[in-house]
């Protein structure tokens, strides 16, 4: 009957279903497997980076349920392993010398502790794996890693970590609301000072390890090394920075030099890095950094209406030119650029299908580019473009073919006005034609939060629930999403937090007027930062909702900035406002959903791991234990393995079912033809806010 009250299809295949055992679901009835009826995807690869020596790549894919290192020896060839486990591997480099090693870094349990190990693999025709080798101390995390020129070591940044997270209670709390462990850690709490530290190494003598900076209550990031060798990372201390150079052989005690300060070691006047900066301007380009100066200046091109989000510098000596991915609309396009030569610019790669460019690198030796492209019809490919024959060529993955009676998403712009005249937009994906009149409606809202909705290729539980569940799915992009220049990314910082949320406000407007959409089945999600904004939705709009699912969100600004770990605090604060301060720390704790969780009177689902070092789990346990006691149904679904996502596959099946079984609930649960609850609309208007105040919206 469920399925006939949605109009859904039934799921190809199911099964009663468990959780794994490193997931606790409290408050979850008994679920159902749910078998997409898609077909399934080819293994996605991510290329990380050449092999020095050999047209060969190292890539990221799935063995034995977590993210691994791999070979790739050609294109189509099958990855060989060179790692293994349960922890998931997050990046690595090859020695880029001779590539006779490799330096790769792993965490343990999603809690984002990055340690290095070395790994010399094994021969690729042995199917053994080598055993790495620990470079740094277990409890710190490493969040950046470099190699040197000409076998001079690497260098890395180290964070040492308060684990302020790591109080939080490891039960959950019962059907009335009330806690069974150990409490959170107190708001009241003074967090730990933030430290960060810069040491050189020699991977092969890990004993080597010489400290070169160390700042406490700042931060070191942006950590480069120019081709000459010498070492800068922007420094951050107290809300000012600045880019430091650091001398590898630091006297007593270790610190950085600001560049162009008198002193230290004569750098030559063609020791420059290039990087992306808005540098008097909206959008972010291509900017050249004079290492013995300190002097920017900006790189003639020809003026783009977008950011410049990634670019591949040749090696030093090449002939190969500048590869460049503008941000254009949410469309990534790649282009070769020779800075003062005719034509300034020369898109490549025009064929791809509009996705998203990620990690373009040049191969040290050949006229090589890689890149990792993933689009509506693809989860990922890895590519190559030769400058030989100017073509494309994937070295995994596959591009999916229209075949008939196979859906594919499309995407459309949507755009809306929001309460103050700002257009506000977003992308669209219809369901397939076969769903006929008003669907349900799912907006998902991006984190960051100064990320950006794109046209890639929708997870599992997106596309089941557009696809066999018939609904439409908007992706809006909230102010202070990237992408729209650095006016737009601001609009939402410190007061302004609520103006983001009264444009979500303004799309339920849209969405009442668009007559292919259900206005009464809208269900909001998001995670992180797009967490915060389902639990925001949820507490201001309730009327207008049929439930809501916040992943890792937010719930207090000012247990979350206390309790965050020490070295994400004083950028966060730059973004949400600094709690330390009375009137911010009240303004915090007004506009914060837990302040308001009495307002939540629909259905909503909450995921967390408790390893996440990002948003502390204690903010999941208490939006659960508040709306629970004020007699709201609360799903919540916990991981005793995973950080800040869900990547173990086990784990991520699980929610997979969960997420679909909730909507389905959440939808039947609107009787037909039913108007907004006129006690949910009471409680908002209780709320003093403006975003009970409609704006005009219209779709453009």
């Amino acid at each position: 009957m469920l399925w006939l009250a949605l109009g859904c299809l039934a799921p190809a295949t199911a099964r009663p279903l468990l959780p794994p055992p490193g997931l606790q679901a409290d408050g979850l009835p008994a679920l159902e497997r749910v078998q997409a009826a898609t077909r399934a995807e080819a293994p996605v690869l991510r290329f990380l980076g050449w092999h020095p020596q050999r047209r060969e790549m190292l890539v990221l894919a799935s063995a034995g349920g977590s993210q691994q290192l791999h070979r790739l020896a050609e294109p189509g060839a099958r990855p060989q392993p060179l790692t293994g486990g349960r922890e998931r591997v997050d990046s690595a480099q090859w020695e880029p010398q001779r590539g006779e090693y490799l330096v790769f870094s792993r965490d343990r349990g999603g809690d984002e502790a990055f340690r290095l190990y070395r790994l010399q693999p094994t021969d690729s025709r042995r199917d053994a794996l080598a055993e790495p080798l620990a470079l740094t101390p277990d409890g710190a995390r490493v969040s950046a890693f470099q190699f040197l020129p000409q076998g001079q070591g690497l260098v890395y940044v180290l964070d040492p970590l308060d684990g302020r997270r790591s109080p939080a209670p490891k039960a959950s709390v019962d059907a009335e609301g009330d806690e069974v462990s150990e409490s959170t850690p107190s708001p009241s709490a003074q967090p730990s000072s933030a430290r960060s530290q810069l040491f050189w190494m020699d991977p092969l003598r890990p004993e080597s390890a010489r400290l070169l900076g160390d700042s406490v209550g700042g931060r070191y990031t942006d950590l480069r090394v120019s081709t000459a060798g010498t070492v800068v990372a922007l420094h951050t201390r107290q809300g000012r920075s600045q880019t430091l150079r650091f001398d590898l052989e630091a006297a007593v005690p270790p610190g950085g030099q600001a560049l162009g300060a008198p002193g230290g070691a004569e750098l030559r006047e063609d020791d420059v890095l290039l990087q992306r900066q808005a540098l008097g301007g909206d959008f972010r380009q291509l900017v050249l950094l004079r290492l013995n100066s300190g002097q920017r200046q900006a790189v003639k091109l020809p003026a783009l209406a977008g950011d410049l989000e990634a670019l591949a510098v040749p090696p030093p000596g090449s002939a190969m030119p500048l590869a460049l991915v503008h941000n254009q609309a949410g469309v990534s396009v790649l282009r070769l650029a020779r800075p003062g030569s005719e034509p300034p610019l020369q898109r490549m790669a025009a064929e791809l299908p509009a996705g998203v460019i990620q990690g373009p690198q040049w191969h040290p030796r050949l006229p090589l580019l890689a890149f990792n492209h993933s689009s509506a019809s693809s989860p990922g490919r890895i590519l190559s473009w030769s400058q030989e024959d100017a073509g494309v060529q994937a070295w995994s993955g596959r591009e999916a073919e229209p075949e008939a009676g196979v859906w594919l998403p499309e995407y459309a712009p949507l755009r809306w006005q929001s309460f103050d005249g700002l257009e506000i937009s977003g992308l669209h994906v219809a369901p397939p034609p076969q769903f006929k009149g008003p669907r349900p409606v799912l907006i998902s809202i991006h984190g960051g939060p100064s990320s950006q909705a794109r046209p890639t290729h929708l997870s599992g539980s997106l596309r089941y629930l557009v696809e066999t569940l018939g609904m439409h799915l908007i992706l809006p992009n909230v102010r202070g999403s990237e992408g729209f220049g650095q006016r737009f990314l601001k609009l939402d910082n410190g007061r302004q937090r609520e103006d983001a949320v009264r444009d979500i406000s303004a799309l339920l407007d849209l969405i009442a007027a668009r007559p292919e959409m259900d206005a009464r089945r809208v269900i909001v999600s998001g995670g992180s930062y797009g967490g915060y904004m389902s639990l925001a939705v949820a507490t201001r709009e309730s009327a207008r909702i049929a439930g809501s699912i916040c992943r890792v969100g937010i719930a207090n600004f000012v247990s979350f900035l206390e309790n965050t770990e020490s070295y994400r605090r004083d950028n966060r604060r730059a973004e949400y406002g600094d709690e330390r301060d009375p009137d911010m720390r009240a303004f915090l704790q007004r506009i914060s959903p837990l302040s308001r969780a009495a307002a939540v009177r629909k259905p909503l689902f909450i995921i967390h791991g408790r390893n996440d070092p990002r948003v502390p789990y204690g903010e999941a346990t208490q939006m659960v234990a508040a709306v629970r006691a004020a007699g709201t149904p609360v799903w919540f679904l916990t991981a005793e393995d995973e950080g800040h996502s869900f990547s173990r596959a086990e784990n991520r099946d699980y929610l997979f079912s969960a997420t679909v079984a909730f909507v389905q609930q959440a939808l039947a649960a609107v009787p037909p033809d039913a108007e907004p609850d006129a006690q949910s609309v009471a409680a908002d208007a209780d709320v003093s806010s403006p975003l009970t105040q409609r704006s005009k919206a219209g779709a453009k």
